[in-house]
């Protein structure tokens, strides 16, 4: 009687132990009333309705995540097909495996499920090449869940497949909780010396990339904030003495400076923007004059833009040094 027993609490166990090796990927549906469908599509037969607050779990995803296939809480079978945007999760979409392979496929490649997927942080152009001025290729909306077939030895260029069209898209804007070491080389570009993986920088290297942006913002900062004081000024009705400064530098980033500090690149699109609207306001300036309204609120607004997008390439790169160890 004890070994039975004995036998009854390990097998108990191992179904504790398989229970927990296999989470439920839990939604909450956020709209009044919808229909669960057969297909990922929205053209698809309604199979069955969902309303506000019910829960579901997912067991799959569509060929760009837009579509969780669900069943019903405690069911076996799944129920059918709900557009993501219809519903509340915090599971990262990814980690489902592709259950429709064929729904909403465009391009001439199959889409397979690689069991690796990246999510788009927002409009990322799909390259025929890993690099920046190879020929477009694909446009691939923000928010959508496409798997990984390849990757650069680097680990800067991924090969994906949005709904049947294959390209690179850069590593930096995608996001993923994947190992992207996992992730097979391509052999094109395997022995490549231009895409060899990176060397180890050394922390104060990096550090030094970081202080010297910083320094950079902290000069360019202080002529953003001369320009909008006289804007502001200005707005205020004050007389202000017509004195602009000469046009801000861009930061310059070199190859070299992007291997020692790869962060930098992402710093890029607002360190243009913010020259390019402190500029705007500078060159304003220069007519030394009468102003209406609404060219000292323009000029003000640039100027004012350029501080805000400073400070927060400013945070960032004391978020880096911090990271760093500085």
């Amino acid at each position: 009687m004890k070994i039975i027993l004995g036998l009854i609490v390990v097998f108990m166990g191992l179904l504790t132990v398989r229970a927990q090796a296999l989470p439920e990927y839990t939604l909450q549906v956020v709209v009044d009333s919808a229909f669960l469908r057969a297909a990922p599509a929205q053209d698809a037969p309604a199979v069955s309705s969902v309303f506000e607050n019910d829960s579901l779990v997912a067991v799959g995803r569509n060929v760009d995540g837009e579509w969780l296939q669900v069943k019903r809480p405690g069911s076996r079978d799944a129920a059918g097909w709900i557009a993501r945007k219809l519903v509340l999760f915090t599971f990262e979409v990814g980690r489902l495996p592709i259950t429709d392979l064929t729904t909403g496929v465009i391009g001439s490649t199959p889409v397979v499920d690689t069991g690796t997927a990246v999510l788009t942080a927002g409009e990322v152009i799909q390259h025929s090449a890993p690099e920046r001025s190879a020929p477009q290729v694909g446009v691939i909306p923000m928010l959508r869940t496409i798997p990984v077939a390849e990757r650069t030895p680097n680990n800067q260029w991924l090969k994906v497949n949005y709904r049947g069209t294959v390209g690179w898209v850069a590593v930096f804007l995608v996001v993923t909780s994947a190992d992207l070491n996992a992730i097979p080389i391509s052999p094109e570009y395997a022995a490549d010396p231009q895409y060899a993986a990176y060397e180890i920088i050394p922390p104060d290297v990096q550090l030094a990339q970081a202080d010297r942006l910083l320094a950079y913002i902290q000069s360019v900062g202080e002529t953003a904030a001369g320009v909008a004081n006289y804007w502001r000024m200005l707005s205020r009705g004050e007389t202000m003495l017509c004195n602009p400064p000469g046009d801000a530098a861009y930061f310059v980033m070199t190859a070299r400076d992007l291997v020692e500090l790869p962060e930098l690149r992402r710093q890029e699109r607002n360190l243009q923007q913010a020259v390019d609207d402190l500029n705007a306001a500078i060159d304003a300036m220069r007519r030394c004059g009468v102003y209406r309204q609404f060219e000292i609120r323009e000029a003000y607004s640039k100027a004012l833009n350029a501080q805000t997008l400073l400070r927060v390439v400013a945070q960032r790169m004391e978020n880096v040094r911090k990271q760093i160890g500085g």
